[in-house]
C-alpha cells in the first residue's frame, strides 16, 4: 500500500472526519478488490464481495490504534478476509442441518480444541473412537459444519506402520503448492477451504480420508468399494482441481 495514505488513516484517527474516511475507503479499494477476486470462485460474487470488503474495512478502521505501531494495510487485510468468510457461511446456512448432525459436530469440534489445546492432531478415526461413532458420522459432521480445517491445512496428516510408529506424510497445502509469499498464506488457506467445497461430494470425501483422516489410498478404495486405480484418479483429479482454484487469480 502507497505510505502516503498513512498519514490519511493518522488523521482520521486523531479527527474521526467523515470526508477522510471516504478518501481512505477510495485509495485501499484496490486491497478490497485484490481479496475479493481472491476468494470469489465466480464473476458473479465479486459486486457483493467488494461490498462486503469495505464494510470491513470501515470496521477495521474505526478500530485503527494508532499507538500499537502496525500499518493499516496489515491490521485490515484479515478483518477484510474476516468479514468475506462470514459472509460465505451466512449463505452457505441456507441448507437445512439436521440437529443430531449439528449436536455432532459440536462434539466434534470440541474433541479437536482439546486436542489442539495439548498440541496434538486428531484423526478422524481418532475423533470416531473418542465419541463412539462410526467415522462417516463423523466426516458427515465436519462437511455439515463446513470445517474443512478440521486439522490444520499446513499440518502433516500421519499414518502408522506396522509398528504402531507415525511418519509424517505430505500436507494438502504440499501436494497443491502454494505461493511462497507470506502475504498470500492466509488468503491462500481460506481460498482452499472454499476450493474443497466446490468438489463433489465423493470427492471431497476422498480429500477427507486422505489427508485428515490418514488413510492410505488403498484404505480409502476399500471402504468406498471402489479400486485403488479409481481413487487415485479422483484424488489426482481433485488436486488437480483445487491447484486450478488456488492459481485462477
Amino acid at each position: 500500500m502507497n505510505p502516503k495514505l498513512d498519514p490519511l488513516v493518522k488523521e482520521y484517527c486523531d479527527t474521526k472526519n467523515a470526508a477522510i474516511k471516504e478518501k481512505i475507503l477510495k485509495n485501499y479499494q484496490p486491497l478490497i478488490e485484490y481479496i475479493a477476486r481472491k476468494l470469489a470462485f465466480n464473476k458473479n460474487d465479486i459486486d457483493d464481495l467488494i461490498q462486503v470488503g469495505s464494510i470491513a474495512l470501515i470496521k477495521a478502521l474505526d478500530r485503527f490504534k494508532l499507538e500499537k505501531n502496525t500499518e493499516f494495510s496489515t491490521f485490515a487485510t484479515p478483518n477484510i478476509i474476516g468479514e468475506i468468510k462470514h459472509y460465505f457461511r451466512d449463505k452457505s446456512k441456507i441448507v437445512k442441518v439436521p440437529r443430531k448432525i449439528q449436536e455432532l459436530y459440536s462434539r466434534v469440534k470440541n474433541e479437536i480444541y482439546n486436542a489442539q489445546v495439548n498440541g496434538a492432531q486428531l484423526t478422524i478415526k481418532d475423533i470416531a473412537t473418542k465419541l463412539d461413532v462410526d467415522e462417516e458420522k463423523v466426516i458427515e459432521a465436519m462437511e455439515a459444519g463446513q470445517n474443512i480445517k478440521v486439522v490444520s491445512l499446513d499440518a502433516p496428516s500421519y499414518k502408522s506402520d506396522s509398528y504402531g510408529s507415525s511418519n509424517a506424510e505430505p500436507t494438502i497445502i504440499d501436494q497443491i503448492g502454494s505461493s511462497n509469499q507470506e502475504e498470500d498464506t492466509l488468503l491462500n488457506k481460506e481460498t482452499l477451504k472454499q476450493a474443497i467445497l466446490k468438489l463433489s461430494t465423493r470427492e471431497r470425501r476422498i480429500i477427507y480420508l486422505r489427508f485428515y483422516g490418514g488413510l492410505s489410498q488403498a484404505e480409502i478404495a476399500e471402504r468406498l468399494e471402489l479400486s485403488q486405480m479409481h481413487i487415485s484418479r479422483l484424488l489426482s483429479k481433485s488436486i488437480k482441481h483445487l491447484q486450478e482454484e488456488l492459481n485462477r487469480n
